[in-house]
């Protein structure tokens, strides 16, 4: 059902498909920037708590980040 609406999306010629679609793009980027403002505040400081735990481990992470064996 949504593989034919798109179908039919493309193959419109008319004004108002196009303004809808530019809205709905809008849309969901201006979620994606929203959540992305929510999540990032807790990603860094759940890095700054792992960073320790990796540089200080063996293997390929702590020689990634320059510890050695």
């Amino acid at each position: 059902m949504l593989l034919e609406k798109l179908k039919r999306l493309c193959r419109s010629d008319s004004g108002a498909v196009t303004v809808d679609f530019v809205t709905i793009t809008a849309v969901i980027v201006g979620f994606g920037m929203g959540i992305m403002l929510l999540v990032t505040p807790g990603l860094e400081t759940r890095t700054s708590t792992i960073e320790p735990v990796i540089q200080s481990s063996v293997g390929l992470g702590g020689r990634l980040l320059g510890t050695s064996e």
